[in-house]
């Protein structure tokens, strides 16, 4: 992702760089991580990638390190296993 994207603090701007972000991305790791480097409104555009890149390619795209570092992980990994459950 281009850092020029890092003055884009409001909508429009913003939400097209996220959407740049999920088009453009290599794996889950990087895309998370290029936006994060670019700065401005990094925390909704990260959620936003991450969102969009774990529900396409599931949990295994997810870097374990992140996994074994996210508190209560196996927790909510079960609460969203029965949001989704319920919703099928």
């Amino acid at each position: 992702m281009p850092c020029e994207v890092k003055k884009i603090l409001a909508l429009p701007g913003a939400f097209q760089a996220a959407l740049h972000g999920v088009l453009t991305a290599g794996d889950f790791d990087q895309a998370v991580r290029d936006t994060m480097h670019c700065g401005g409104c990094t925390c909704s555009r990260s959620s936003f990638i991450g969102a969009c890149l774990g529900a396409q390619i599931g949990l295994q795209g997810i870097p374990n390190s992140w996994k074994s570092k996210t508190h209560r992980y196996q927790s909510l990994l079960e609460l969203a296993k029965k949001v989704a459950s319920s919703h099928q």
